[in-house]
């Protein structure tokens, strides 16, 4: 089951919220853990068993001070995680086990919390397997830490300005993900889907501008109806996003982009290399590691390990003098220095293999030696872009970078002043919301449906 679904959206959600709001605050507890078991089942029943061994597991391993259930549960987590991962990519043809990824980071940040002591181990298993199914963020996150949910997890409690942020905040990534995302997707898919980029540069580069926005769109979009589902519950999930393409460099980048994923890598890997650096090239080594986990977390393929290390690499950069003399030269130009090291990256990271990632450069580049025209329906919709994908470029652009943001922000803030201006404004953005979502669901309903990018990471 995905967040953009009919069934999801006029059967499980309603019922779901309509149980919990009524419950008790330990019945709520039942009701979420219930939902998140239900939730998967209905989505992917056969992974079910696996996800709740790894619960049991995780939940009888943790113990303070306790090496050897510490490394057992951290081996646990970690062979399963890369066991799938290598099976769905080598082995076997078999679908990849939703949430995995999500689970498993949870658990481990868990774990080793639970170990040094900085939270006590959860000792009620239902409390337990709420918080690490959470179905709002089983899917594609985000990353959530025990001690941050541990209050909320106590005593839930749903105030109502919360539930309608929630709703608000679950129709503006259900609009991003079914309205600019998956409408990017009628050109990404299709170009990618080839045995050579058999296109020209100019398409190359559109292509390239609709994937960096189909990417965030759709990812923020999920983040989106996460937090506003938390939200509607009484759980304040953190952000995710805070407007990646406007970063001045890669360390910016991934202080806006996967700030959960980010975090992570920092407190749990990177901080503790960093206690045991090697003398010699030890701080930059331990970057290109930390790179390198976060590229094979994506996939266990040499484009995610490139697009891993392209990232790494440039962040080593920025701490040598060149790269510190860059934080000093004009915005424009640091901008333009991460949007060229980003894009440069999403072509591995979006190529099914390193030869296609390469033509598709050259392409970039301006080279159209080797362009062999294709059949029309082989390459449709290329070359032929409909008016529909070209305002959701154009639209996408706007709120990417986030012009529409400081536009509404701006409007808001003249109106604060004044209560009935506040109250219209509230209502003409709640009157847009509306529209949104019936022209998502519609959009939803007449179109193919489109799975989460990232809920197959």
């Amino acid at each position: 089951m995905d967040f953009n679904t009919p069934l999801f959206l006029f059967l499980f959600l309603p019922v779901t919220l309509l149980v919990y709001l009524v419950a008790a605050p330990r019945g709520r507890i039942i009701v979420a853990g219930v939902a998140s078991l239900l939730f998967y089942a209905w989505g992917q029943p056969v992974y079910l068993p696996l996800l709740l061994g790894l619960l049991l597991l995780t939940y009888f391993l943790a113990e303070k001070g306790n090496p050897r259930k510490l490394w057992a549960g951290v081996l646990l987590n970690v062979g399963a995680l890369v066991f799938f991962k290598a099976a769905v990519t080598y082995w076997f043809d078999i679908p990849y086990p939703l949430g995995l990824s999500y689970v498993t980071f949870t658990a481990l940040a868990y774990l080793v919390d639970v170990y040094r002591g900085r939270v006590e181990a959860e000792r009620d298993l239902l409390t337990f397997a709420a918080y690490l199914l959470f179905f709002p963020r089983l899917l594609a996150g985000p990353i959530t830490r025990y001690g941050t949910q541990r209050d909320a997890l106590a005593q839930p409690r749903v105030p109502l300005e919360h539930f309608t942020t929630g709703i608000r905040r679950f129709i503006l990534g259900l609009a991003k993900k079914a309205l600019l995302a998956d409408t990017l997707a009628r050109i990404v898919t299709p170009a990618f889907s080839l045995a050579t980029p058999q296109f020209t540069p100019r398409v190359a580069w559109i292509v390239l501008l609709a994937y960096a926005l189909q990417l965030y769109f759709d990812f923020s979009g999920y983040t989106d109806m996460a937090l506003g589902l938390g939200g509607m519950m009484g759980y304040a999930l953190p952000e995710n996003f805070n407007a990646p393409y406007l970063a001045r460099s890669i360390g910016d980048f991934w202080r806006r982009w996967h700030i959960t994923l980010s975090n992570w890598f920092r407190d749990y890997v990177f901080y503790p290399l960093e206690r045991r650096r090697l003398k010699i090239l030890g701080q930059p080594l331990n970057i290109l590691l930390v790179f390198l986990l976060t590229g094979l977390w994506h996939g266990l393929t040499l484009p995610f390990v490139i697009w891993g290390l392209i990232h790494g690499l440039a962040l080593i950069f920025e701490n040598t003098r060149p790269g510190r003399w860059l934080k000093t030269a004009p915005p424009p130009l640091q901008h333009l220095y991460a949007l060229t090291i980003i894009l440069l990256g999403w072509v591995f990271f979006r190529s099914p293999d390193v030869p296609f990632a390469l033509a598709f450069l050259q392409r970039l580049a301006g080279w159209t030696g080797g362009l062999t025209p294709l059949p029309f329906g082989e390459t449709n919709p290329l070359p032929l872009i409909e008016p529909t994908v070209w305002l959701a470029l154009a639209v996408g652009v706007v709120f990417a970078f986030p012009v529409g943001g400081r536009v509404t922000g701006w409007v808001a803030d003249r109106w604060r002043g004044n209560p009935w201006g506040a109250v219209m404004v509230q209502g003409v953005y709640d009157g847009v919301l509306f529209l949104l979502l019936i022209t998502s669901i519609a959009a939803m309903v007449s179109g193919q449906f489109a799975p989460g990018i990232y809920g197959g990471f």
